[in-house]
């Protein structure tokens, strides 16, 4: 047995033994659908991604004009468009008959932020 393992089979034991229990699993992996700071760190990230890569055209937040006045706001775009539309199209790769639009493809973690974020405009957060 290495000094590894009997440190822990030591530890276990005092624990039982001292008439403690084992810990339990964090309240994040008890609960049904994600913790509240996993969802709202995916909101910001969305929220940050669409800065980037949407802000010098769009408005990316729940008020404001957009720069370009011919890129709709990307919370009425939201509300336009169901979301699992939208979700298929970033990973399809945006392409849009405006010339002046990049095409844009996003990794699959970088749509689930993004749509995480326009989830929180449509809703008016």
């Amino acid at each position: 047995m290495s000094a590894t393992t009997r440190t822990i089979a030591l530890a276990l034991a005092c624990i039982f033994f001292a008439g403690g229990s084992a810990p339990s699993a964090p309240q994040a992996y008890r609960q049904t659908g994600p913790s509240v700071s996993v969802a709202a760190e995916a909101v910001e990230r969305g929220r940050l991604l669409t800065s980037l890569a949407c802000a010098g055209c769009h408005a990316t937040g729940a008020t404001g004009d957009s720069p370009m006045p011919a890129a709709t706001p990307l919370r009425q775009i939201a509300h336009r468009y169901p979301l699992d539309q939208l979700e298929e199209a970033f990973a399809e790769g945006l392409v849009t008959t405006h010339p002046e639009m990049p095409p844009y493809a996003f990794r699959a973690s970088e749509i689930d932020d993004i749509i995480a974020y326009l989830e929180t405009l449509k809703a008016g957060k």
